[in-house]
């Protein structure tokens, strides 16, 4: 059995992406792992005046949360087809495409799928500056959707 990693992150290809990997994985019997990652923020000398620890947990909770959601709502078509899908938010301090091949050793998935541009504030020329590190560190095939 194929598995397969989709990478989202709530950008315009987030749709793009769970379409292509729902129709990989009823057309491989694949298992779907859809994962997201996101930066916690930690202390900062700069702005600490303004946040105590408390509203730090709270801000890092909020993202924890909405990252889950993010997930979970892109697994949806998948369980509406009776797939079995499973879903992963990354929080953490690792660069997303670091994060994403981390996961996909760890999980020795055949493919990852991902968005060609998402959320970041840098877009290169063809590729996304996360698709592009995960294309060439090449941690596994790798198809990017556009």
């Amino acid at each position: 059995m194929e598995k397969i990693l989709l990478a989202v992150d709530g950008s315009e290809y987030t749709g793009k992406v769970v379409e292509k990997g729902l129709a990989l994985a009823e057309g491989l019997n694949a298992e779907v792992t859809i994962a997201t990652v996101v930066g916690e923020y930690v202390f900062s000398p700069r702005v600490s005046l303004q946040f105590s620890d408390d509203n730090w947990d709270r801000i890092n909770k909020h993202l924890k949360k909405e990252a889950e959601e993010l997930v979970e709502e892109a697994a949806k078509p998948f369980r509406d087809r009776g797939l079995h899908v499973i879903t992963k938010a990354v929080i953490g301090h690792q660069a997303p495409a670091d994060a994403i091949c981390k996961l996909a050793g760890e999980g020795e998935f055949d493919l990852i799928v991902l968005g060609s541009r998402g959320l970041r504030g840098i877009k290169e020329m063809f590729l996304g500056s996360v698709s592009n590190k995960v294309v060439h560190m090449g941690c596994t095939s790798v198809l990017v959707v556009k």
